[in-house]
């Protein structure tokens, strides 16, 4: 088997403490300074960035345009980090291209004022002067990446339905947008991740315009004038190839040209002007998490983007080994964006589309599991133990609704080994327990390959007695599954289906029990997605020290810098911009002289630039359950929602849309809580055999991307394939999968299957 390294140097918890310990004891033996003049430099650029992803190649951008050499260090085989690897989310405001084309008002004021306002939980720990940094500059980098040939969606920017603890999301007006990638092979992941349509065209523009690229090598240290004093001189990377298992030969990635041919072991790069650290947060690296929220244990180790990245919190502790403070990790605890339900069970890799054998580093992925179906399953700790209710965590974009069940699954396990008294807390991986009958009415192959078998992803048992005993996972190999609490976990969750009613946790899909032998465990772990906290910067994004000093010619941007929690690549293309515009600015002093206030071309009108007085347009809400309302009603409406949880106050009734009700023999129904917008139905008319008519009778899904989505490509497709196994649109996942499980059940019902 060949050596498998991606980005190894997973740096340990020992390494920040020891930082700790430098500035308690004032022992500055532990990280001495290199003398500039005894280091040996091999290749020198005015801007080195470290990391090519969603801000990485922004910044390296950015800075050739404003007249510096750009060198980009990326410890992958291939350029994109965790950004190649996302859905492509866009999401930008300010009065973006995008948002004037579709004629939808907003502000750099706009946008600033509703990422820091403390109503909305996901603003809760910003930064408010990075966030002004971003609003400001938001609108001019989302043109700088489209005109160095980023392709946006064609759709209306929308609001999106993200809601946390009962309140909105931070949008008030319409932000989201998709990358197009549709012009982009994707052999990192095999499959279509619109992210790609960022980074790939960002990187062939610094291709075309010469930047240099040393691939392959990890920055590890960071070179400054003093341990914690004078500039950052540059950085040192080690050698890092990529050679996946049964090859001999490294990886190499989609373009070449301007990669430093090199393998040595070392290398010194020096930075003239200055070094920016975008190398994709910490969220991969547990000592380093776990320092901040102890929760996340070692079992998520499912990370959004992995195998390909996997964030290793390499930027971050270089630059804590010169002095860098950390920003907004607060955001660690919070977990709004930062941890998410699998979409795929029975692998470890289960975030997202999941990879194909296409993808280049299908060795490591090994399998891509299966579309969970929630009417077919229940989930279990390790002790076999149901502990939540499976809707909640059936719906990723609802955080408030997901959040519970996530918040259960940490503390699900308790056990008293020695029957002292002394009971010891677990969270651990979860499963997801299904009979065969589920295999069958989902068309799941399982086999090695479609779930992994193989490294203990997914057991298989005649009995549910004996499918708990084989189930043993490498993290918790102490706490063993429990023969008779899983059989009578399984037996109680089939009397609910008998009844209807789920008298535990008030599961509302009860459709199918568990009882046809084999019986399945399938790894149902969540997935960590995004650090959104990182090094702490100043608004020019240059980096701090614990003393709160700028430290010269040192720059973060994205992941790698904490400041704002904001989902999508928006606020990552952004800061990287902004880090590469001010880096390319640095005086003698390594201080960026850039100015971060707003362009006069991105202002628009001047009523809407102006702080609006009268905020209700503001507060105008989009189709839910909350209604168009003043900014000085935001108080009053928090107050009602606080009184209701207690039984103070009269919820107000929300009637569902009607569902039209097919009247014909040949007519048949099948649905699906999983959609973006909620509930989706599908009716199919079959003749002889044949799907004649596929229509859309319940349908809550955003008209300009789910709803295009629906009528243009998925209806059709599966028309034409005569089967609800139709390939995934880029830009409408959640649509996509919602779609496929709903005209599955209508198929069945119809006896297609």
């Amino acid at each position: 088997m060949g050596k498998i390294h991606i980005r190894s140097f997973m740096k340990t918890m020992a390494m920040a403490l020891a930082v700790v310990l430098v500035f308690v004891t004032a022992d500055f033996t532990a990280f001495a300074a290199v003398p500039a003049q005894d280091i040996t430099w091999d290749y020198e650029a005015d801007v080195v960035v470290i990391g090519a992803g969603g801000a990485g190649l922004p910044a390296a951008l950015k800075a050739m345009e404003d007249g510096s050499s750009v060198l980009i260090v990326e410890a992958n085989w291939d350029c994109g980090g965790h950004a190649a690897t996302s859905e492509g989310q866009l999401h930008s405001g300010g009065k973006t291209v995008s948002q004037s084309k579709w004629n939808v008002e907003d502000s750099a004021d706009l946008y600033y004022f509703d990422q820091t306002r403390p109503q909305a939980q996901a603003a809760a720990f910003n930064d408010k002067g990075y966030a002004r940094a971003v609003a400001n500059s938001m609108a001019e980098a989302y043109e700088f990446v489209v005109n160095n040939g980023v392709v946006v969606v064609d759709a209306e920017p929308m609001v999106r339905a993200f809601y946390l603890d009962g309140g909105p999301d931070t949008d008030s007006v319409g932000r989201l947008t998709y990358a197009d990638a549709s012009a982009w092979e994707n052999y990192i992941m095999g499959t279509t991740a619109a992210g790609i349509g960022v980074t790939r065209p960002l990187e062939k523009s610094l291709r075309d315009k010469g930047a240099k690229f040393l691939m392959n090598y990890h920055m590890d240290t960071i070179y400054r004038e003093g341990q914690f004093d004078g500039k950052v001189l540059g950085v040192q990377a080690s050698y890092t190839p990529h050679i996946m298992p049964g090859q001999t030969e490294p990886l190499v990635g989609y373009f070449t040209d301007g990669n430093i041919d090199s393998t040595k072991e070392t290398l010194n790069i020096k930075a003239n002007k200055g070094v920016v650290i975008a190398t994709g947060g910490s969220i991969g690296n547990v000592n380093f998490r776990t320092m901040f929220n102890p929760a996340w244990g070692p079992e998520y180790d499912g990370l959004a983007g992995a195998p390909f990245s996997d964030q290793d919190a390499s930027g971050e502790l270089a630059a804590m080994e010169v002095g860098a403070a950390l920003g907004s990790m607060g955001n660690y605890t919070a977990e709004i964006w930062s941890i998410c339900s699998p979409r795929r069970f029975g692998v470890r890799y289960g975030y997202g589309g999941g990879y194909t054998e296409k993808a280049k580093v299908w060795p490591l992925v090994v399998a891509r599991g299966v579309q969970p179906d929630y009417d077919s399953l229940c989930i279990v700790n390790m002790l076999g133990s149901r502990f939540g209710n499976e809707d909640e965590y059936a719906a990723p974009q609802l955080i408030s609704t997901r959040y519970p069940f996530l918040r259960n699954s940490y503390s699900s396990v308790v056990i008293d080994p020695d029957g002292d008294g002394n009971a010891e807390i677990y969270g651990g991986p979860i499963w997801a327990i299904f009979d065969q009958a589920a295999a069958d009415r989902n068309e799941w192959k399982m086999e090695q390959g479609v779930v992994d078998f193989d490294n203990g992803y997914c057991f298989k048992g005649d009995t549910l007695e004996e499918l708990a005993e084989k189930v043993v996972n490498k993290y918790y190999e102490h706490v063993k599954m429990d023969p008779a609490i899983l059989a009578e976990t399984i037996r109680r969750y089939n009397s609910f289906v008998e009844k209807g009613v789920d008298e535990d946790w008030g599961k509302k899909t009860l459709a199918n029990k568990i009882e046809q032998g084999p019986f399945y465990a399938a790894w149902a772990t969540p997935s960590l997605h995004d650090t959104l906290a990182g090094l702490r910067v100043n608004e020019s994004m240059q980096v701090m020290d614990i003393r709160g000093n700028v430290i010269p010619n040192l720059f973060a941007a994205g992941e790698s810098s904490g400041g704002m929690a904001v989902h999508g690549l928006g606020r990552v293309i952004t800061s990287g911009y902004i880090a590469g515009r001010s880096a390319a600015s640095v005086d003698e002093n390594g201080m960026a002289t850039a100015d971060n206030a707003l362009k006069a071309a991105y202002y628009g009108d001047e009523t809407n630039y102006k702080t609006k007085t009268d905020t209700a347009a503001v507060y105008a809400q989009r189709g839910g359950s909350f209604k168009a309302m003043a900014h000085s009603e935001k108080m009053r409406e928090w107050e009602d929602l606080a009184a209701a949880k207690t039984g103070e106050a009269t919820e107000e009734k929300v009637e569902e849309p009607a569902v039209q009700q097919p009247a014909a023999d040949n007519v048949f129904t099948g649905s699906s809580v999983k959609g973006y917008g909620g509930k989706l139905t599908v009716a199919i008319t079959v003749e002889d055999g044949k799907i004649v008519k596929l229509e859309l009778v319940d349908n809550g899904e955003t008209a300009s991307i789910g709803g295009k989505a629906l009528e243009e490509t998925l209806v059709p497709a599966a028309l034409e394939k005569q089967s609800a196994d139709v390939d995934t649109v880029a830009s409408a996942t959640v649509t996509s999968e919602a779609f496929r499980e709903a005209l599955s059940k209508a198929m069945e019902s119809a006896g297609l299957k």
